[in-house]
């Protein structure tokens, strides 16, 4: 009997060894304690926290982060998040939460409190999750822009990850929906990369991309996901020569640039924010004619949606009309929105979400 102990007994510890050699910076002494109705996983800050094993009272200080919880199909567990689209609440009738005022990392933790909130999604702004912690709610990080990935394959890989966490969070409906949107997700950058990957970085568009919040320079830097987007849809993205998420460009610098593409965020209200601006006019991509206002859907395409996918198909059909010629964009936001989101919309709808106007009142 002894003689066969030993051999388990190695077995274990050469076990232990692998795991922390591929783990270097798990602790076993970091790993918060388990209590009854709780249990241990991993946030998109690479964080081991305690989270309810079936939270319903949830508060999103983290914009997308309710997006996803929406379009797993668990809407009906957010009690606070920031106010939804138009086409949320068309598409998503069953949203019923309190719409947060001010800014999403100011979440007012007497309200949560008042709220019940049993989990508090959150970006790791400074304090941010603190705050929370210390009114004794759990908190989950959604998304952490200081551990953005590096490249695309890291990019694929991030995104992904973020609706599987989402799915682990909310139990096996939201995870096989979860599960579902990568399948797709895989599928579409595989194809779309496939056209794009043969383009010499010489012959790529130089784009430009801002207007968030109605500010022409205000953009997203390098390893942001409009940089991962662009760069897949076989765009070389200007602003990655600042390595930030969120960014304010000079002026002079996007003039020194002088874009062959400009993006404007669905955070904008319309084009006229350049249209209207004569100092602008001088720029190639305006004068071409090549200046386009990113569609907002169920959540703005270009601030990490779930619709991100459906932003690179529409920037490659802008880069490369002729190599995309027999992408149906119509025929492909009808499938997705189906298969994907659950959701049916017509062919009028899909034409008004591409030309960012909202849905039709009844």
């Amino acid at each position: 009997m002894k003689k066969k102990i030993l051999p388990v007994t190695l077995l274990f510890l050469f076990a232990i060894i692998i795991f922390l050699y591929v783990f270097p910076g798990f602790n076993i002494h970091n790993a918060p304690p388990i209590e009854d109705g709780y249990r241990v996983i991993t946030d998109m800050d690479d964080q081991l926290i305690t989270v309810p094993d079936n939270p319903q009272r949830i508060a999103c200080m983290h914009g997308v982060s309710a997006e996803r919880i929406i379009v797993l199909g668990q809407a009906h567990r957010l009690v606070l998040a920031m106010e939804p689209s138009a086409w949320m609440k068309k598409l998503f009738p069953e949203i019923k939460h309190e719409i947060m005022k001010g800014a999403l990392y100011t979440g007012n933790v007497e309200k949560m409190l008042q709220l019940n909130v049993d989990l508090a999604i959150y970006s790791p702004f400074p304090g941010e999750a603190e705050k929370y912690r210390a009114a004794g709610i759990k908190t989950a990080c959604g998304f952490s822009p200081q551990k953005r990935p590096r490249n695309i394959e890291e990019y694929g890989s991030n995104f992904k990850r973020q609706f599987m966490f989402f799915g682990e969070l909310l139990g096996s409906d939201a995870k096989k929906r979860a599960a579902n949107y990568c399948e797709y997700f895989d599928k579409k950058i595989a194809q779309i990369m496939e056209i794009t990957s043969q383009v010499k970085m010489e012959d790529r568009p130089r784009v430009y991309y801002g207007g968030r919040g109605g500010n022409p320079a205000s953009s997203q830097g390098k390893a942001s996901v409009m940089h991962w987007n662009t760069e897949v849809a076989g765009g070389f993205f200007l602003p990655q020569s600042i390595d930030n998420n969120s960014v304010e460009v000079n002026t002079e610098q996007i003039f020194a640039w002088d874009p062959d593409i400009i993006l404007l965020s669905g955070y904008c209200d319309s084009l006229d924010i350049i249209k209207k601006n004569s100092g602008w006019a001088s720029l190639r991509a305006v004068k071409n004619g090549n200046l386009y206002h990113i569609p907002q859907g169920v959540f703005v395409w270009d601030n990490a949606s779930g619709e991100s996918i459906l932003m690179i198909i529409y920037m490659a059909k802008i880069f490369y009309p002729e190599l995309f010629k027999d992408w149906d964009m119509i025929e492909e936001m009808k499938i997705f929105y189906k298969e994907i989101y659950n959701v049916k919309i017509t062919e009028n709808d899909v034409e008004r979400i591409l030309k960012h106007l909202p849905p039709l009142k009844k």
